[in-house]
């Protein structure tokens, strides 16, 4: 359970809690620690600004948002819903 608050000193604290237990938060970010040095890296030797590079990605990931991807076979069907 991984807990956020937000809050100020005129407003009560807001706490938002998402359940994901944090050895699979780990498992899912390690690629990232793996991959990100290798990646930053590759930029630097092709000549690319790795931080542009990043926010390029960033903005591609945030353009995701509302996106529908159905793919089907005839017995089997998945559905994926980005928000």
């Amino acid at each position: 359970m991984i807990d956020f608050s937000k809050g100020r000193k005129d407003r009560p604290v807001k706490h938002y809690s998402v359940g994901v237990p944090f050895v699979l938060l780990l498992f899912l970010l390690s690629p990232l620690v793996v991959l990100g040095p290798i990646a930053i890296i590759a930029c630097l030797i092709a000549g690319i600004d790795p931080l542009e590079a990043g926010r390029s990605m960033w903005h591609v990931l945030t353009a995701l948002r509302g996106t529908h991807v159905e793919i089907a076979q005839r017995d089997r069907a998945v559905l994926v819903h980005i928000s």
